[in-house]
């Protein structure tokens, strides 16, 4: 199969299922949008749920990839984090169909049907470090998965406000939505 048709194929179905949602994209539109006839289509993908799978772990990939390349360890937990943070924030600004794509997904009843480890790789180093920074009285240890879903809700919130209003500094806003998400889960003595 040739890969290239394979990728036009997906990043077509993707911006369609962006625009007009999962069970309003008929596979025909897909294959006429894509200039593929309905046959070439489901040689690549044989159902549509094989299709809007695909995209998922496409994305999942994608971003796992760019997450590797950027990211740097820090000295210490929060600006490992904060780095974490940044790398993650600025794939979604700078790839927004896969990052609107991804929302579309996790909003999905498909999100219950794949949810597994491997889908959820790309946070779990940032999971793990949150956990090691926070004492283990907290919510976080009796409820680890909370952690992820209020990291991810907050992650998901910063990228889509900065897609969604003109932020002079960018990277001054991440910073400060860190800090949020990090006092909210971090421990501190005097309270």
């Amino acid at each position: 199969m040739d890969e290239n048709k394979r990728k036009h194929i997906l990043f077509t179905a993707m911006k369609l299922f962006n625009e007009f949602g999962f069970h309003a994209t008929p596979t025909s539109k897909i294959a006429k949008k894509a200039k593929v006839s309905v046959g070439t289509l489901f040689n690549y993908f044989p159902t549509k749920e094989d299709l809007i799978e695909a995209i998922y772990v496409h994305i999942k990939l994608h971003s796992k990839a760019t997450f590797l390349e950027l990211h740097q360890e820090k000295g210490n937990i929060h600006d490992s984090l904060q780095s974490m943070w940044h790398v993650i924030i600025k794939w979604g600004i700078e790839n927004p169909e896969e990052f609107k794509y991804l929302e579309l997904f996790c909003h999905s009843p498909f999100r219950s049907t794949y949810r597994t480890e491997k889908s959820l790789e790309a946070y779990k180093q940032f999971q793990h470090q949150i956990l090691k920074a926070v004492i283990p009285a907290t919510i976080c240890d009796a409820y680890p998965d909370f952690v992820l879903n209020y990291i991810d809700n907050s992650i998901h919130a910063a990228t889509r406000f900065l897609l969604q209003n003109q932020i002079e500094d960018a990277d001054h806003f991440i910073d400060a939505a860190f800090d949020l998400m990090w006092l909210g889960l971090s421990y501190h003595e005097n309270m």
